[in-house]
C-alpha cells in the first residue's frame, strides 16, 4: 500500500463537494445566531426573575426610594427652618400633634389617592 493508498483511505470521510467551504460557515452562523437568541432569552428571564424578586423582597424600599429624594430632603429641612423661625416654640409645641395627625392622615391616604393621581396624568 503506497502513500496515496493509505492518505485516501484516511480522507475517504471527507466531504471535499464543491461549496463545502460555505454550507460549513451557513451552519455555524446558524448556530451562533440560535445561540444568541437562547442566551438572550435567558438573560431576559433572569432579568424578569431578578426584578419580581426586588419587588416581593422589598416593596417599602422601592416606595421610598421614589419619595425620599435630594430634593424632597431639601423641601423637608427648608420647611423646618421656616417653621422654627417664624412661629415660638410654644406655638410649635401647641401646633405639633395637630401637625402629627395631618401627616398621618396623608400617609394613611397616600396609598389609595397616589395611584388614582397618576392614572389622570
Amino acid at each position: 500500500m503506497n502513500v496515496d493508498e493509505r492518505l485516501s483511505a484516511v480522507f475517504s470521510g471527507l466531504d471535499a463537494r464543491p461549496g463545502f467551504n460555505e454550507q460549513l460557515l451557513d451552519r455555524l452562523q446558524a448556530e451562533i445566531a440560535a445561540e444568541a437568541r437562547r442566551a438572550d432569552e435567558a438573560r431576559r428571564q433572569e432579568q424578569l426573575r431578578y426584578r419580581l424578586a426586588q419587588q416581593e423582597l422589598h416593596p417599602w424600599k422601592q416606595t421610598l426610594g421614589r419619595w425620599v429624594t435630594l430634593e424632597a430632603v431639601g423641601i423637608a429641612v427648608l420647611a423646618g427652618v421656616i417653621v422654627t423661625s417664624a412661629w415660638s416654640t410654644e406655638q410649635i409645641t401647641a401646633a405639633l400633634p395637630a401637625a402629627l395627625t395631618a401627616l398621618g392622615a396623608m400617609l394613611a391616604v397616600a396609598p389609595v389617592l397616589v395611584p388614582m393621581i397618576r392614572s389622570r396624568l
